[in-house]
């Protein structure tokens, strides 16, 4: 999987979203689902925190 470069808040509104989805998920008691989407959203909190407020978006990692 190829990853694309992206700024802070656009990754924040990802963030946010995933979480909301992830909440939908476990609320329909789609368990398998929810734990995938937990997988992402745990990998885009460490892409997250390699990002700076002001700084240019991380490198891809793969």
């Amino acid at each position: 999987m190829q990853r694309l470069l992206i700024d802070r808040s656009t990754l924040d509104l990802i963030v946010s979203d995933g979480n909301d989805f992830l909440n939908v998920l476990n609320a329909a008691g789609l368990h398998q689902a929810a734990n995938l989407m937990m997988a992402v959203l745990q990998q885009l909190e460490t892409d997250q925190s390699r990002l700076t407020e002001d700084g240019p978006p991380a490198a891809p990692t793969n």
